[in-house]
């Protein structure tokens, strides 16, 4: 919220939170600034292991789960916390 100085009667600017300037420099960046950031980014984000033969993302990630558990045992609990 902007103040008003009494005695010019001009608004007053609050200083920015860090929430607000981070959300500025985000918004403002070039587009040079943006492919720098995704480059630097690709390069620290850990590298995936290879899809089995054969297989897709969905075969290896549905029905999986880090015990023996059958996903009707897992619909039940998840049904027992809701």
């Amino acid at each position: 919220m902007n103040a008003v100085n009494e005695t010019a009667n001009e608004p007053v600017m609050a200083k920015p939170t860090a929430l607000e300037e981070a959300v500025r420099r985000m918004t403002t960046r070039t587009p040079e600034q943006k492919h720098a950031d995704r480059e630097k980014a690709m390069k620290t984000a850990r590298k995936g292991r290879p899809l089995p033969e054969g297989k897709t993302i969905n075969d290896v990630l549905v029905g999986q789960w880090p015990g023996d558990e059958t996903d009707e045992q897992i619909n039940e609990a998840l049904e027992e916390l809701s």
